[in-house]
């Protein structure tokens, strides 16, 4: 693989990163959560995002994919590095406390939420994403209100 290859793949898997961050913190916001801070690390490809959990489920799970729809829906795929485990665990602790007749429809809805959020906020995971690699991997504060005062609220769009 000749240093451009490895360049491009590094700077796609590093704007995926953000992207799956960003993706996280726009759908809590979209649901009305307060983030606290956003940060992605380059080196290790690590990232977190800490915002408020919901009493509905169903909001938690959109937040909990949101990362990987991000990815997804903005077309920056992750190419080397498979979803986070960590976002995996989540999901699974949160589908365990629902009824088992339940699960499948509340995780197709949570799928369904964060998507239509993120396709309404395209542009803000975008900005978001951008600042992500620009600003030392950190965001929060002022700095991160700013960011997501962009965002719609509950902004969902019908599927169908």
């Amino acid at each position: 693989m000749k240093n451009d290859d490895v360049t491009a793949l590094l700077d796609a898997e590093d704007r995926a990163l953000a992207v799956h961050e960003a993706g996280h913190a726009v759908v809590a916001r979209a649901l009305g959560a307060e983030v606290a801070f956003i940060e992605i690390d380059l080196g290790t490809g690590n990232g977190s995002s800490r915002s408020g959990d919901f009493a509905d489920q169903i909001k938690n799970l959109a937040v909990c994919v949101a990362g990987c729809r991000a990815e997804h829906v903005l077309k920056e795929p992750a190419l080397g590095r498979k979803a986070k485990e960590s976002d995996r665990k989540k999901m699974r602790k949160i589908l365990s406390s629902l009824p088992e007749a339940e699960r499948r429809a509340a995780r197709a809805e949570g799928y369904r939420r964060a998507e239509a959020i993120l396709m309404g906020n395209a542009n803000v995971v975008r900005r978001i994403a951008h600042e992500l690699r620009t600003r030392n991997g950190r965001i929060e504060g002022d700095e991160l209100s700013a960011l997501l005062s962009l965002v719609r609220l509950n902004h969902e769009t019908p599927c169908g």
